[in-house]
């Protein structure tokens, strides 16, 4: 099996491993479980931690999460990345496509009402659109930067993704399995990306300026 099908099949498994934990989450022990943990949070909020949490709710709303999946890859486009342009535009929509059928076929229901601090958007709640939105901007910031910068990126990355999470939480209109979910969909819609992208046909289709990466020209040797 090439590499580019190794990447498709961990993508595929992490799919299932999304769809899995959103039937978990709806048990009732575990239901229990998420809602007394919410109720610990909120019992520790403050006007101070609320405004920051709603914040970084801000930061990462479907508005801007649709946005910067077009502008990133319209970006880099630009600068003759190509790839990577590809790259990001599929990860990004292919995640917040994900995160969207799981909502659906899921259909989680919020924590109650009492413990909200603000009103969700949908009635959905597994898995986390906002959570979703900030992984997958913070892959796209590691993916995006080159060099000794991407150390960096990747540190802003885990924090910008955590920082949302457990804002979604505290905020009560989020579970524990629900900002889990959006990272389990941001990983499952990058490997099933790097997997399509590696596969021998689509790489000989590639422009020739996009092929100095160098899994791409191991996936293409293997195809020889």
């Amino acid at each position: 099996m090439f590499s580019g099908g190794r990447k498709l099949a961990c993508g595929l498994a992490v799919l299932v491993a999304l769809f899995g934990l959103g039937a978990v989450a709806k048990t009732a022990a575990l239901t229990r479980w998420d809602t007394a943990f919410d109720e610990q949070l909120a019992e520790r909020r403050t006007s101070g931690l609320t405004w920051l949490a709603k914040a970084a709710t801000d930061v990462a709303q479907t508005s801007v999460g649709v946005t910067l999946a077009l502008l990133f890859p319209l970006v880099l486009w630009m600068l003759h990345r190509r790839r990577d342009a590809v790259r990001v535009l599929l990860t990004f929509a292919g995640a917040l496509t994900l995160t969207l059928g799981a909502k659906v076929t899921v259909a989680e229901h919020r924590p109650p009402a009492r413990l909200w601090a603000e009103v969700p958007d949908t009635a959905q709640s597994f898995p986390s659109g906002h959570t979703t939105i900030a992984a997958a901007l913070a892959l796209t910031l590691v993916l995006v930067v080159r060099g000794r910068a991407r150390a960096l990126a990747a540190v802003l990355g885990v924090l910008l993704t955590a920082g949302v999470a457990l804002a979604r939480m505290y905020l009560g209109v989020h579970y524990p399995p629900d900002v889990a979910g959006g990272v389990l969909s941001v990983t499952a819609a990058l490997l099933l990306t790097v997997g399509f992208l590696e596969l021998p046909p689509v790489v000989r289709r590639l422009p020739p300026r996009d092929r100095s990466d160098d899994k791409l020209r191991e996936a293409a040797a293997a195809s020889r």
